[in-house]
């Protein structure tokens, strides 16, 4: 009966002992949280998607409060979260919501197919067999990488092509990570016009594989009274920052490439 009580007294006094060094260590080498990075990553979304440059939300809010990042940044959360966070921190903050856009007008209908893909249905796999099955080497190749990886849903594969709704798209960036021929860009809303097309061959050539490729002819660079677009590598590029919204090479693109 003794060694039974002093078995547990001394496991008593091992206990209190113990459990104070533990408080006393918790005090000392605590993390200790920071509140700011807390109140920043209150105002984030919680998507986790990337976007933004970052290792989820809370990479992105340490840098934030760390003053290592501009508050603008995350794509899902758009304008409302930039403000919200310009608020917190007390700046100005701008923000344009940033959208995904196809850069590619090559559907069923404009496409030309060099031959019969019967491989996965994937588009990484399509393009390691020649390209891929459409005789343009750039296009999308419409077999929805894109859509499987959209996590809202935004993607639709309409006659071949990925179409984007721009009502659900939130600009986080997946689709274009997974596409093997870059033609999905997350670019800043705006009424400008935009080249639908990728293609970097000559004229002749980017028309015999696609109904509505640019051909480099120069027409919009020629009828442009702002300098704001010019063909390179026989693809027309358009300067959004010098461009006035007129308009001119959307009516005179003769392959009506120009959105």
């Amino acid at each position: 009966m003794e060694l039974i009580l002093n078995a547990v007294l001394v496991l008593s006094v091992l206990g209190l002992l113990f459990g104070g060094l533990l408080a006393v260590v918790s005090k000392y080498l605590a993390v200790k949280e920071d509140q700011k990075e807390a109140a920043v990553r209150e105002c984030l979304p919680g998507a986790n998607c990337g976007a933004c440059g970052y290792t989820g939300c809370d990479g992105y809010a340490a840098a934030i409060s760390k003053g290592e990042a501009e508050p603008n940044l995350c794509i899902p959360g758009g304008v409302e979260t930039a403000e919200k966070l310009g608020k917190l921190l007390g700046v100005t903050v701008s923000s344009t919501p940033k959208k995904a856009v196809v850069l590619c007008r090559g559907n069923a209908g404009n496409a030309k197919i060099k031959f019969d893909y019967e491989g996965p249905r994937s588009c990484a796999a399509a393009a390691y067999i020649q390209n891929g099955q459409k005789v343009c080497a750039y296009g999308c190749l419409g077999f929805g990488d894109c859509q499987k990886a959209c996590p809202f849903g935004a993607i639709d594969l309409n006659n071949g092509l990925a179409t984007v709704d721009q009502n659900l798209c939130t600009g986080c960036g997946a689709c274009a990570k997974v596409c093997p021929k870059g033609v999905i860009e997350i670019l800043p809303q705006s009424e400008k016009p935009t080249v639908l097309c990728r293609s970097l061959d000559r004229g002749p050539d980017a028309k015999r594989g696609c109904a509505a490729a640019c051909i480099g002819c120069g027409l919009c660079a020629k009828n442009c009274e702002s300098g704001a677009i010019v063909v390179e590598n026989f693809l027309a590029k358009i300067n959004k920052d010098l461009c006035t919204n007129c308009k001119k090479c959307v009516d005179v693109c003769p392959m009506k490439c120009i959105k």
